[in-house]
């Protein structure tokens, strides 16, 4: 991903995490793993194009003033960023890879501040249906805004995984009959 030396280090770790998570492949050693547990959430995908919390770490519980647990993570957005988002986490499921917006965070009161957010695609028995592990980092800022809750989330800026290109095509004719 392009300019990826920017992001967060612990927006870093978790999109390596991502990458090796999404593709099958042995999970990298935790380094400071403690310090996101409590920024992670899981989300369902569902063909109604909403986005169900379905679990909800305690610093977030903190940071929105609420458990988002069954409610709607796309609520937090004004309608046009919600299909972006939502196109975003459709590509990171297409490249089987984690992606990642820059957003700012508003809260009731009015301050706000900026905020890392990833999605990675999780790989689960269809059952489960199509879920994504999601990490809200924040940037610094969010000192102030203890007791007020997040109540708005707004897009900055986006940044997908690689498309990856469709497997080549390959014809055999065979004159045998």
């Amino acid at each position: 991903m392009t300019g990826e030396e920017t992001f967060h280090p612990d927006t870093r770790a978790l999109l390596a995490y991502g990458r090796t998570f999404a593709v099958g492949g042995p999970p990298p050693q935790p380094t400071g793993a403690s310090r996101v547990l409590e920024r992670l959430f899981v989300v369902e995908c569902t063909k109604s194009g909403r986005l169900p919390v379905r679990s909800f770490g305690a610093e977030l519980v903190e940071l929105f003033g609420r458990d988002m647990r069954d409610h709607d993570f796309l609520s937090l957005f004004l309608h046009p960023d919600q299909a972006l988002l939502f196109a975003r986490i459709d590509a990171a499921d297409a490249a089987c890879a984690p992606a990642l917006a820059r957003v700012a965070a508003e809260t009731r009161g009015g301050t706000r501040f900026g905020a890392e957010l990833l999605f990675t695609p999780l790989r689960l028995e269809p059952s489960f249906g199509r879920r994504h592990l999601g990490l809200f980092q924040p940037l610094g800022g969010e000192s102030f805004a203890v007791g007020e809750g997040i109540g708005r989330l707004r897009l900055g800026s986006l940044h997908p995984p690689e498309a990856k290109a469709p497997p080549s095509v390959r014809l055999v004719v065979s004159n045998q009959s």
